[in-house]
């Protein structure tokens, strides 16, 4: 008898349990982005942590994290309007596996087409370049461009690829 009482019971709440499915809801309407490109970067100096940095490079700084490897023309753009005592700074490092290789390396940095200094980096560690930039370079409405090249490079042996220095930050204050 209490066998069939708890069979009576389970038989009950599976019956209990059993309901209708829920409706089913149509996709919510969809709307498409308008046809244009994203908006450039508005800021005027990155870190290369930042989840934004990728916007920053026009060229030869590869993808990473906090510290990017840059190749033969690292190139990288800003939105800057011209104002005085404005300055620019980029911090980097020289590694001591391609520093062995290459003996101290120069960069040399330009801001759109013009040179701004050049610094020699005599023994790997940790370099901070900063100096102002004249107004006249710079023009209302235009990103400015600034590449920073290294020299000389680094070869690996099995790809060739060309490697300079990692970047961590830089920008204008």
């Amino acid at each position: 008898m209490r066998g069939l009482r708890v069979w009576l019971c389970l038989c009950m709440a599976v019956v209990a349990a059993c309901q209708r499915a829920p409706k089913t809801y149509p996709m919510p309407a969809q709307r498409h982005q308008p046809d244009a490109d994203d908006p450039p970067p508005s800021g005027t100096y990155v870190s290369f942590a930042d989840f934004d940095a990728g916007d920053y490079i026009v060229r030869d700084i590869n993808p990473g994290g906090a510290r990017r490897w840059t190749l033969d023309h690292p190139e990288m753009r800003f939105r800057i309007e011209p104002q005085p005592g404005l300055r620019f700074s980029m911090d980097f490092a020289i590694v001591d596996t391609t520093f062995r290789h290459t003996g101290p390396v120069t960069v040399t940095v330009k801001i759109n087409g013009h040179s701004l200094g050049v610094i020699r980096c005599a023994r790997p560690r940790d370099y901070h370049f900063e100096r102002p930039v004249p107004a006249e370079w710079l023009h209302p409405g235009e990103p400015a461009t600034v590449v920073a090249e290294a020299s000389p490079l680094w070869t690996a042996s099995k790809d060739g690829v060309h490697l300079g220095y990692l970047l961590e930050q830089a920008g204008f204050r």
